[in-house]
């Protein structure tokens, strides 16, 4: 009986602690306008051979994503609150070659985002081939700003 008390009351203290640990963390209107910025991998011989990813993104009142991660363009991206990394995840598909003048290509962008302070954003980008695992995934990070 012993027990089953100090079970079911570490379970509710779990719970507590969940709920009560949230925040305002549906703000994703704070993401609405026109960014830029840039991100480094973390491979250091791949940023090496590519050097900095120049990111694009435009944030309507709607929700709406587009942008562009080099010289490609981020299309049918969303974003989503993602409590996982304590963030922010937008996801989308990439078309064209990010890097024009090299064979490297992805087909998938996520970007794990912080909350926005003083018109910035950081946190770290995903190229990869799906949104599963990907072996060949080029993490890094990003640092991005709003345009005025």
């Amino acid at each position: 009986m012993k027990f089953r008390s100090k079970f079911i009351a570490t379970l509710f203290l779990c719970l507590c602690t969940q709920v009560m640990g949230q925040g305002d963390t549906t703000n994703l209107g704070q993401f609405i306008g026109d960014w830029q910025g840039e991100g480094n991998f973390y491979n250091v011989n791949l940023g090496t051979e590519l050097g900095i990813v120049r990111f694009t993104l435009r944030v309507t009142a709607d929700m709406e994503i587009t942008g562009s991660v080099g010289n490609a363009e981020i299309v049918d991206a969303e974003i989503e609150v993602d409590d996982w990394n304590d963030g922010y995840s937008i996801k989308g598909s990439i078309q064209g070659h990010i890097f024009p003048n090299n064979e490297f290509h992805k087909e998938r962008i996520t970007l794990l985002l912080k909350a926005v302070h003083d018109d910035a954003t950081i946190g770290d980008f995903h190229l990869a081939n799906n949104f599963f695992f990907d072996f060949s995934m080029r993490p890094g990070d990003i640092t991005l700003r709003r345009n005025p």
